[in-house]
């Protein structure tokens, strides 16, 4: 589907360029509709004197108490397509009356126990007396329920992106690992630099918990966390989270839930057999190993569980532009041991508790390998990190629940160079040894508390929650940089920069926030999302309130429509390394004529220089309206828009004084801002029962201050530093196609494709002394990217000692068409290579082998 086919209808062009002001529209009308109908009443000439009541119990070890709270759902044929709703008050006691004679069904779902479903008969004027008793259902029921998760709920304000466990199991992921998965959703692009952006942002304005509790990296607020795949159960990527329990981002949250053990024993062995490193159509040793082992079960039935998962990684990565280079230069190379263990101890049918542990320590060597950077030039990342959680769940007779959750994160980083070599940056390429050693060691404390109110009933259904979060977040270590060249095309020396001051730093902060969210159902057709959030840190000082507002709607009385949106303010986290601005050395500058010899500026001495007011959290504004059609039982359209503006952002701006003098300043500016708008349509169609085929087009537009903190003062920094300038993302896509489907073929084989292409990154054009030409990202576009990967896998029984075991063996295909997808480009004009683009990955092929029940 091509972007002009929508550009040529005026209101949807009208509809991407409005500001979030539409969607307050859309707000208004929904609200004033609401407010002035009446709920629905079931008409019929008959007589309607009939009724059902009766009181819900539960069967709770081997008691039977009421429960009060319980929403009870009446259906039948005399209610046609609609249900009624009911909920149980103090001592569980429930009642429908005005009912024809009829058949009817009453229904309940609870967390925590079985579904109840009973079919009765009312006859003409009477009551009928149905109890229900909800049965407690065992932790190994709980994860072997094979809902769709996918699947659109009518009362939520905002839809979830969801990865599914069996999606991580048969997509082709070129790493197998859950972050590979993510890009499968719309909106989610990986980008020049190997990042994941979500929703226009990037990867420190995004969230990302793990049972609910912060994982990103304290220092830098990227992501920073590494899970084998096995323990992931679902993985949900929400934009504009209208629950005021979600902050500290001003993009978009990733929430990651974890496998839990069960009552029946399950295991898998998967990667044993090690991949050949293939080079110019020979083996030159291993390329891969990759062994997964994963084990879950009862240590106590129906009472104790634990998993255990388990992931070596070994892998080289070929860049294709270097195969003029020796073998052992062309490879990046990555080694990672990962480690998820998780108890679960069901203290009754209504407390739980739960404690996890992950280990993820992890080489990277020769991380920014490409075609302008050969091995001595790039750098090693090395981290070592460990997760430890720890979550209780209690209900309570009224039907409130408290869930309390505590954790500690271990983050350390080490980066450093392999030459001593002087690093010089020239036209072609660069060389010498990577300038730049970090030495860092981070530790998060968090403590979160979330206490879900009982139902309750005010014009309308009403599911209240409040919370209370607290952390502490601290760092040490050193930064210490080496002189670096910039060389014109000539060999001719352009500018020397220096690195002068104290190389430690050190930072620590507290941050504390509260919320409260009620969900209110003004009737069946209206849902409201009504929350307020507040944050407040050592660093930034400041108390902030963020309101947030969210609405679904039923337009019609088939239901099968739902149109839902909001608006929100969101305020974002503080990173301990913002914090720390000053303590970085300065850079003293010295700047050559045209000799290469003769001065001209300097040294001139860019202080590090923050605020003289103190620093304000980054904050943005988010709205959106979507709109789902359920067209058939089968068939889901969405249509969305979504806009947001973020401002206080950090950027950093050199300074030069007077031009008499030596002396300027490196600003740490808090006044960036950016922006993201989004039209996306979405079809999904379920071929078969949990399995689906999506289909989306997502146009957008990502655009914001270009002189980002870690840019510069990141994991990998730049050493040029340029004035400032706002334009296009660098990883700005304004068209992106994307198809994936989950076939189950006769003989137990399924197939999983995945096609996406998309626009190319846009790219900045520099001269020889590394200026920039012209407005930044403004250069061109690297080509269109397309893609088409498939995984097959087949269903086979391995006979071992008597007994047969379930095992897949299959084999993925990545970039079938081996279409051109070039990664780097020659931007330089005073290069002769000047305009080349390079580094396409070719097509390759993975085998699948694996023992597993699951």
């Amino acid at each position: 589907m091509q972007s002009s086919y929508f550009c040529r209808f005026s209101p949807c062009r009208r509809l991407y360029n409005r500001v979030p002001s539409s969607t307050w529209a859309v707000a208004l009308f929904i609200i004033l509709s609401a407010t002035r109908s009446e709920p629905l009443a079931f008409e019929s000439r008959a007589v309607q004197n009939g009724g059902i009541k009766g009181q819900v119990v539960a069967d709770i070890t081997d008691k039977r108490r009421p429960l009060p709270g319980v929403v009870v759902i009446l259906g039948g044929e005399r209610l046609g397509q609609k249900t009624l709703q009911t909920v149980s008050d103090e001592e569980g006691r429930y009642n429908f009356t005005g009912l024809t004679a009829g058949d009817y069904s009453v229904s309940v779902e609870l967390q925590g126990f079985k579904k109840y479903e009973q079919k009765t008969i009312v006859q003409i004027e009477a009551t009928v007396d149905l109890n229900i008793l909800l049965q407690p259902i065992t932790l190994s029921e709980t994860v072997t329920v094979t809902e769709d998760k996918t699947e659109t709920q009518k009362t939520e304000s905002t839809t979830a992106g969801v990865i599914t466990s069996a999606t991580l199991r048969d997509a082709p992921l070129i790493d197998q690992k859950f972050q590979d998965a993510l890009p499968l959703l719309p909106g989610v692009v990986r980008g020049p630099d190997g990042t994941l952006n979500i929703k226009g942002t990037r990867p420190n304005q995004s969230g990302i918990l793990v049972s609910s509790l912060n994982v990103t990296d304290p220092v830098t607020g990227s992501p920073a966390i590494e899970l084998p795949l096995e323990a992931v159960e679902t993985v949900q990527v929400y934009s504009n989270p209208y629950s005021a329990e979600y902050g500290k981002f001003t993009g978009a949250v990733t929430t990651i839930e974890t496998r839990a053990g069960s009552n029946d024993w399950r295991y898998l062995v998967s990667g044993v057999l090690p991949r050949p490193r293939w080079r110019d159509g020979k083996v030159f040793g291993i390329g891969a190993v990759t062994p997964r082992i994963a084990v879950g079960g009862p240590i106590s039935k129906n009472k104790l569980f634990f998993f255990q998962s388990l992931e070596y990684r070994f892998v080289r990565t070929n860049v294709p532009s270097l195969e003029a280079l020796d073998v052992s230069q062309r490879d990046i190379q990555r080694e990672s041991f990962d480690s998820f263990s998780r108890v679960d101890y069901v203290i009754n049918a209504v407390h739980r508790f739960t404690a996890s542990f992950s280990l993820f320590p992890q080489k990277l060597e020769f991380f920014n390998l490409n075609t302008f950077n050969p091995t001595d030039t790039t750098a090693n990342f090395h981290q070592r990190g460990w997760f430890l959680a720890l979550n209780e769940q209690a209900a309570f007779k009224s039907g409130a629940l408290l869930q309390s959750s505590f954790s500690v994160k271990q983050f350390d980083v080490d980066i450093f160079g392999n030459s001593a070599a002087p690093y010089m940056i020239t036209p072609d390429r660069n060389f010498g040894g990577w300038f730049d050693r970090q030495h860092r060691e981070s530790r998060r404390y968090e403590w979160l508390e979330v206490y879900h109110f009982a139902p309750r009933r005010w014009r309308g259904s009403h599911a209240l929650k409040t919370g209370l979060n607290f952390s502490h977040t601290n760092f040490t270590g050193s930064d210490i940089s080496q002189p670096v060249q910039v060389v014109r095309e000539n060999g001719t020396v352009s500018q020397l920069i220096e690195f002068v001051g104290d190389t430690a730093l050190r930072q620590r902060q507290n941050e504390y926030s509260a919320f409260v969210q009620d969900k209110w159902g003004l009737n069946g057709r209206v849902t409201f999302d009504l929350g307020l959030r507040f944050d407040r840190d050592q660093i930034g000082a400041k108390n902030n309130f963020a309101p947030r507002f969210g609405f679904a709607f039923l337009p019609t009385d088939s239901e099968r429509t739902i149109v839902r949106g909001g608006v929100g303010l969101f305020y974002d986290k503080i990173p301990l390394n913002i914090g720390a601005f000053e303590q970085y050395q300065n850079q003293s500058v010295t700047t050559f004529a045209p000799d290469g010899v003769t001065v001209v500026d300097g040294p001139r001495l860019f202080r590090n220089t923050a605020p003289s007011g103190g620093l304000r959290n980054p904050y943005s504004v988010a709205a959106n309206v979507q709109i789902d059609h359920q067209i058939t039982q089968r068939l889901l359209l969405r249509v969305g828009y979504e806009e947001r503006h973020t401002r206080n952002d950090f950027f950093v701006e050199p300074v030069s004084l007077a031009p008499n003098s030596s002396g300027g300043v490196l600003l740490l500016q808090n006044t960036g801002r950016s922006q993201y708008r989004e039209f996306q349509t979405v079809a999904r169609f379920r071929l078969q029962e949990g399995r689906n085929i999506f289909l989306s087009y997502v146009r957008s537009e990502a655009r914001g201050d270009l002189n980002d903190y870690n840019t510069y003062f990141g994991n990998l920094r730049q050493p040029v530093i340029r004035p400032n300038e706002f334009g296009k993302q660098q990883f700005d896509a304004p068209n992106r196609l994307l198809f994936r489907g989950d076939f189950g073929l006769r003989y137990d084989i399924v197939a999983t494709p995945v096609f996406e292409w998309r626009s190319g990154f846009p790219f900045s054009l520099l001269d020889e002394d590394q200026n920039f030409v012209g407005p930044r990202n403004d250069g061109g576009r690297f080509p269109g990217l397309m893609t088409f990967d498939l995984l097959v896998t087949k269903g086979i029984k391995i006979p071992f000692r008597g007994k047969k075991y379930k095992g897949r063996v299959g084999v993925t295909i990545f970039n079938i068409t081996n279409h051109w997808n070039p990664r780097d480009m020659q931007n330089n004009l005073a290069s002769p290579q000047f305009g080349t683009f390079y580094n396409s990955p070719y097509r390759s092929f993975r085998t699948k082998f694996e023992f597993v029940k699951f």
